[in-house]
């Protein structure tokens, strides 16, 4: 992969593994593989992978696993240590989808939480990744740690295993939600940072709980510029978006409290909302966003604490909800005097006109708005803010307190500084350039490669959000895409109820320009395995069995 350099005709994360493959490892002594040429084995193994849709409890049964309760090792331990050594040796392949917690459960006599254990395990190991209302995946025959190491704290919790945000270099990734470097101001922040280090007070105090004055102040201006007419008392700074969406969780929600999101949407966000034990009840959306209907018959039955929406260029749909939509939804909301919590970090990325805010439109003052830097300037500054009506200030300064004592004064000077000095107002135009032309040439690339997959062209933000062929699962495409150099997001991730989307969200945000239709290459071959295998489920390897 090469940011501006020419484009490989070849595969190298492909390549790579086909010349790990021998005759004695433990892919190629799959079933009746051991004597098959490395090249061979791999485009068996893939497609084997494919037919595969789930490895039943009676085939894990030929495992010879027994439970045995009078062994010095934990049920959990046992088992995990079975479907390791399974995974490692090629018994269950890479792509086989493990039976339900229950069923598997019930075939061995054993409680759900074993089985709940011992998957948890394989997916903190790397070999096994969790899908909402899908199941667990195989994606590796590798573990990243030890079996011989598994920790008390390695046990199931609350929250999922994060995703890394690093990436293999020869993977190309669409997956991931960061901005390309390329598309960073480098020198004019460092000038701010230069700037900054000068001010003593900076790097000798910690900044105010809400955030470091001239940043506040600065954040007002630009808001006001952009229709929302708030002052620096209303604004909250916060360390990133995701820690404005768990301040917000902390201040206004108890458990056993209902809130309303659309779906799919941002999972960072309903994942904080439960996390404080609050109930996430999703509404459908059409291509103008929240369905307006759904969203007032279920404010009627429900009363929730507020409604999590993102209005212009949603994650991870990229849609833009008119403006005749939005008055109507704040009409509703004003009506059950429901509050409404905003986000609009992608709101300066258009490549065109966009109507105002839901904040910039709210008379009613039901509104909390939030915004970030990472989308458009940069994540390493690791900085967000919410605006909101005055009287919801202290509520929301308290649970920033519970988070943290204060976001780093550094990092709030230079964006501070680099706002101010007009960097921001400079930057925009080039950069949504940049990301305009990242955006047709995806376009571009996947009518070339992908002309399976449908989609609406995003008029702003940093997602294209591509409808499967009927039959393809988003884990399917995620695993053989993969196999073949390039990560994409499947789609079930963001749904707050759990199913099945039949989509995947393709980031083009985080790429050099030259690397978007190399990553689509991939992904139309990785396509082109799964569209054979659906008419043919008996091609690549059907003779031979899972376990």
């Amino acid at each position: 992969m090469s940011g501006n350099g020419g484009i490989a005709n070849a595969n190298p994360c492909t390549s790579a593994r086909q010349a790990r493959l021998s005759n004695d490892s433990p892919e190629a002594s799959i079933g009746n593989l051991s004597d098959t040429p490395a090249n061979v084995n791999i485009q068996f193994r893939i497609g084997y992978a494919v037919a595969l849709n789930m490895v039943t409890p009676s085939a894990l049964d030929k495992l010879g696993f027994q439970p045995d309760p009078k062994a010095p090792k934990p049920l959990y331990v046992q088992l995990t240590a079975a479907l390791f050594d399974a995974i490692r040796t090629g018994r269950i392949t890479i792509g086989s989808r493990l039976p339900s917690e229950r069923l598997y459960a019930e075939q061995l006599g054993v409680s759900r939480t074993t089985v709940t254990a011992a998957y948890h395990e394989l997916k903190a190991s790397g070999l096994v990744r969790g899908y909402v209302g899908r199941g667990a995946i195989v994606i590796a025959d590798n573990p990243n740690q030890s079996s011989t190491s598994m920790l008390a704290w390695s046990r199931p919790g609350r929250f999922d295993q994060p995703r890394s945000t690093v990436t293999d270099a020869s993977l190309i990734s669409f997956g991931d939600g960061w901005l390309h470097p390329g598309l960073t101001p480098h020198a004019a922040l460092a000038g701010c940072a230069a700037g900054a280090m000068e001010d003593a007070g900076v790097l000798s105090k910690a900044a105010p709980i809400l955030g470091y004055p001239a940043l506040r102040e600065a954040l007002s201006d630009m808001l006001y510029a952009n229709g929302v007419n708030a002052t620096a008392g209303e604004v909250v700074v916060t360390g990133g978006a995701q820690q404005g969406l768990n301040v917000i969780a902390r201040a206004l929600l108890s458990p056993g409290d209902t809130v309303i999101c659309e779906s799919p949407t941002w999972h960072g966000a309903f994942r904080a909302f439960q996390a404080v034990g609050a109930h996430v009840v999703s509404v459908a959306m059409d291509r103008d966003g929240i369905d307006p209907h759904a969203l007032e018959g279920a404010l009627g039955r429900l009363r929730p604490k507020f409604v999590y929406l993102i209005p212009t260029f949603h994650c991870p749909t990229g849609r833009l909800m008119s403006i005749e939509r939005r008055r109507r939804v704040l009409t509703i909301c004003t009506r059950f005097g429901t509050p409404i919590v905003e986000s609009n970090v992608y709101g300066d990325i258009a490549f065109g006109d966009t109507p105002p805010s839901l904040k910039a439109l709210d008379t009613a003052g039901i509104v909390i708005h939030q915004g970030s830097a990472s989308k458009t300037i940069s994540a390493a500054l690791r900085l967000g803010w919410l605006v909101a009506p005055k009287a919801a200030i202290p509520l929301l300064a308290q649970a920033k307190a519970s988070e943290d004592l204060a976001t780093p004064t550094l990092t709030q000077a230079v964006l501070a500084r680099f706002l101010k000095s007009g960097g921001y107002t400079r930057h925009l135009p080039q950069f949504r350039t940049a990301l305009r032309a990242r955006r047709d040439a995806l376009i571009d690339a996947l009518a070339t490669w992908c002309p399976e997959l449908s989609y609406v062209v995003p008029q702003g933000g940093l997602y294209l959000w591509a409808q499967l062929p009927e039959g393809i699962e988003p884990q399917q495409i995620e695993a053989i895409a993969a196999i073949e150099g390039v990560s994409v997001r499947g789609g079930d991730a963001f749904l707050p109820d759990g199913g099945t989307s039949g989509h995947i969200r393709l980031c083009y945000a985080a790429l050099a320009l030259a690397d978007i239709p190399v990553g689509i290459q991939r992904l139309g071959k990785a396509l082109g395995t799964l569209l054979r295998q659906r008419r043919d489920p008996a091609s690549g390897a059907a003779t031979f069995a899972a376990v």
